[in-house]
């Protein structure tokens, strides 16, 4: 141990202590001692200088050995955890029980297997789908049910050597506090993982139950119930990336009456290693996984094409701008969908003030801004994660409050209450049912989105990260945060830094006069810098999921030329996050 102590910190080598002595780590302890005889200290600190948490999306990260890793025993502790988390706050929640879904990666099978075994020796009735599935459609399962609490085995948009583990509340809603840290709680003191002696005797045994169409089908009935239109003539293009967008979003829109779809047949195969993804990352908000549906838009001459990641909770639409494709980002989409769910119901004279759209503090303001002009609330004030949007319409549910749509920056919508969780299937609905319409009239989705920033003004949202790997990366992350805190830029690329909001300490600060303000959301390690106007304003977290600090860009000012207006803003809005990075990591140098 005096070589671990010397190469490591003393987290990584307290943690490696654990996973040599524990019974619960006893599969892997070989493969850990071979490590540290090969003196792999870089990997020893990265695998083992934290406990993996719960972050905004559960636990994710590279598979492998290590506390910080996702392995059998994260994902045993983890479902164990959970279940007899669950059966303390309800008596019942065993006899309820637990539903199982996974996506396409390479061991999400293997390892939502293993957490069925686990849930089932642990006295609960277990329900598993048959194949992969989308995250959201294991939101309407545990609904459906009645189960008590959900795991899906996925890492959503994650390069292929990543999976992870995301859990569900019998709202159908992602756990939040308390439940995440409690059931964190719960796992750290597991000391034996009990386990079935294999998948197929829980299965034989009635103790695991498959599950299949009847789940799927009413799944997809209360999807296309969100439907508002009936036009259906357009050409779209569609792909999966690979994952389990085949299973919720391509169904749903033939459901729904959508019948000229071309598909991207190569990336229907399920395959989690992304074989026709040029970087490997099937997250459709990056442009190059985009690239084979885009190509085929242009071929076939289609209106629009959507893709998915691979657990087909997110979404991508291009639209085609004459000969040239055009990328919609999350915010626009959401902006797009929001705008015609709400007109919609106001021409049929069913909007009322009762009813409320919801965002998170990332996401744009343009959604309060569209919703303030049909007499709509907008509910904002809520941290980066679609788990705080469920909570939300779970607080409201006893109200005569009405939920009609929800979105976030990071391609994620939600209309209606039938799930709990982001669902590309009805993120794709009603931009598909616009588009439609639109062709009718000679537009496209992007036409329209240019001529709601005349009427509202222009809102341009953009995101750059800085990528900050490992062991190293955390804490250079740590420091960055709290460098903000401490001394935060009083200038940005010619822009006067006007105020600051600390999520942590929910203050707001303006820098002139010290003046402070409580700001009405719950604690968070986020960092906002205002530039003269609460829609002018960065926003500064450390990635939940991945090893990244996000920049969340935000700007609004008048529209005279749109097209133009929003290309000159969105080069200014990169130039400010670079100066940004820059001062940052400056700092941090010197110290």
């Amino acid at each position: 141990m005096n070589d671990l102590q010397s190469h490591l910190s003393e987290a990584a080598v307290n943690n490696i202590e654990i996973w040599l002595t524990l019974p619960k780590y006893a599969e892997y302890k070989q493969e850990l001692l071979a490590m540290i005889e090969a003196k792999r200290w870089k990997d020893l600190e990265d695998s083992f200088f934290k406990v993996i948490e719960f972050g905004t999306g559960g636990r994710r990260g590279a598979t492998g050995v290590g506390s910080n890793r996702i392995n059998r025993v994260t994902i045993g502790e983890s479902t164990q955890a959970l279940c007899l988390y669950a059966a303390q706050a309800d008596s019942e929640a065993p006899t309820k029980g637990v539903v199982i879904a996974c996506d396409t990666r390479l061991s999400s099978p293997e390892l939502s297997r293993y957490a069925a075994q686990v849930a089932a020796a642990n006295g609960f009735k277990t329900y598993i789908f048959d194949s992969f599935r989308a995250t959201p459609e294991l939101s309407f399962a545990v609904r459906e049910l009645g189960c008590a609490v959900g795991i899906v085995i996925s890492a959503s948009h994650n390069p292929p050597a990543d999976n992870g583990f995301k859990a569900y509340w019998s709202d159908g809603g992602q756990l939040v506090a308390p439940h995440d840290k409690g059931v964190l709680e719960v796992a750290a003191k597991v000391e034996m993982i009990q386990s079935l002696d294999s998948y197929e005797e829980g299965v034989a045994s009635g103790k695991i139950t498959i599950i299949s169409s009847e789940i799927d089908d009413k799944y997809l009935n209360a999807v296309v119930a969100q439907a508002e239109g009936s036009v259906r003539d357009i050409k779209i293009v569609y792909s999966p990336l690979h994952g389990a967008g085949q299973t919720n979003v391509l169904p749903a829109l033939e459901r729904a009456g959508f019948k000229d779809i071309i598909i991207v047949a190569d990336q229907m195969v399920p395959d989690g290693n992304f074989p026709t993804i040029e970087n490997g990352k099937p997250n459709p908000e990056e442009k190059v996984a985009n690239d084979r549906a885009v190509a085929l838009m242009l071929a076939e001459d289609a209106d629009i094409a959507i893709t998915n990641d691979p657990d087909a909770d997110r979404i991508g639409v291009m639209v085609r701008q004459g000969d040239e494709p055009i990328y919609l980002n999350g915010n626009q989409a959401a902006v797009l969908a929001t705008e015609y769910a709400l007109r919609k119901r106001h021409e049929r004279s069913e909007l009322t003030s009762r009813h409320y759209v919801a965002k998170t503090i990332v996401t744009t303001d343009m959604l309060g801004a569209v919703a303030d002009q049909y007499g709509v609330k907008t509910y904002g004030n809520m941290l980066i994660g679609f788990k705080y949007i469920g909570e939300l319409i779970l607080n409201k549910e006893n109200t005569d409050e009405v939920f009609v749509i929800g979105g976030e920056e990071s391609y994620g919508l939600l209309k209606g209450d039938y799930a709990r969780d982001k669902d590309g299937a009805t993120g794709a609905l009603p931009l598909t049912e616009y588009a439609a319409e639109l062709k009718a009239e000679g537009k496209t989705l992007w036409d329209r989105m240019l001529e709601l920033y005349v009427e509202y003004g222009l809102y341009v949202e953009r995101l750059d990260t800085m990528v900050c790997p490992g062991a190293e990366g955390f804490m250079q992350m740590q420091q960055i945060m709290a460098d903000l805190r401490d001394n935060p830029p009083t200038q940005i690329d010619n822009h006067k830094v006007t105020a600051v909001l600390d999520y942590k300490t929910l203050k707001r600060t303006e820098l002139k006069t010290g003046e402070t303000t409580k700001i009405d959301c719950i604690s968070g390690d986020v960092f906002v810098l205002e530039f003269g106007d609460r829609r002018r304003r960065i926003t500064i977290r450390p990635s939940g999921t991945e090893p990244k600090l996000k920049f969340y860009n935000q700007w609004h000012t008048e529209a005279s030329n749109p097209k133009s207006d929003y290309d000159e803003v969105m080069q200014e809005l990169e130039n400010t996050s670079r100066e940004l990075e820059g001062i940052l990591l400056a700092r941090i140098s010197s110290c």
